[in-house]
């Protein structure tokens, strides 16, 4: 008898060393989360802060290039060297950022 409690107190001290580690780890695993989160968080903040202001600054420089093309060339030439200088703009980008991807492939 004695050593069947002998036993059962050995097992309840092991749990109890395997409940203070696992919650040793849990919590260094919650502060890794956390600071992944705000990182997200801020770089999410960042990009709906400069998305808009990215789009209308490029709106205004198409604007301001079609407007000065005018007095170079005809209004329906202008707008057509203007929408092939923005998609030109907008190809290099999208393959810059395919590239990118390709190139941090795990």
């Amino acid at each position: 008898m004695k050593e069947i409690s002998q036993f059962v107190i050995r097992v309840f001290d092991l749990v109890e060393a395997e409940g203070r580690v696992l919650l040793e780890i849990g919590r260094e695993e919650a502060r890794h989360v956390q600071s992944a989160v705000n990182s997200m968080a801020l770089g999410a903040t960042c990009l709906l802060i400069s998305i808009p202001l990215f789009v209308a600054g490029f709106s205004l420089l198409a604007i301001g290039l079609m407007w000065w093309l005018e007095t170079q060339v005809s209004q329906p030439l202008a707008a057509g060297l203007t929408g092939l200088a923005v998609l030109a703009f907008a190809s290099a980008w999208l393959l810059g950022f395919i590239l990118t991807r390709w190139k941090n492939r795990p």
